[in-house]
């Protein structure tokens, strides 16, 4: 794992490291580019933060140095969150809970450096699973003012 991956995922999940001091495995999951959507599931199978105790997938985003995009998280099972690692998002990645309304996750980035960035899947609530859907979009879209009802 790269060290500023590394430095990102523990910025969100304090004590992510196990006590032998060794970083959680953690692959992607696959690669989406803009314009596609793809379609899972968050499953006892993948990665637990521990500190949330929430499961995650990683997928892998090639991007352009100022380029917007738009990257949307809907799930019906769970309360979907999603943040995004990269070059250029080393202090802080840019996350989201409920932009995308309905318990949906939204996040509208522009991206600082030519690279790859990895979106994060996962859920505000503990060790939920189910399906979900990501898509990626060029540009930005507005937030949605839907209310969560969870």
């Amino acid at each position: 794992m790269e060290l500023w991956r590394l430095v990102a995922l523990l910025a969100l999940a304090p004590g992510a490291l196990p006590a032998q001091g060794k970083p959680p495995r953690w692959t992607a999951r696959g690669t989406i580019a803009r314009g596609d959507t793809v379609r899972d599931s968050l499953t006892r199978r993948d990665v637990l933060l521990p500190a949330e105790s929430t499961y995650a997938q990683e997928w892998r985003l090639a991007g352009r140095a100022g380029e917007t995009v738009t990257i949307d998280l809907a799930a019906a099972a769970f309360d979907a969150y999603e943040f995004l690692l990269g070059p250029g998002f080393e202090a802080a990645a840019p996350q989201d809970d409920d932009s995308g309304g309905r318990c949906n996750a939204r996040l509208t980035v522009r991206l600082p450096r030519t690279g790859d960035y990895f979106i994060v899947v996962t859920s505000s609530e503990r060790f939920a699973t189910g399906a979900f859907t990501l898509t990626v979009a060029a540009g930005p879209k507005p937030r949605s003012l839907a209310a969560c009802d969870r």
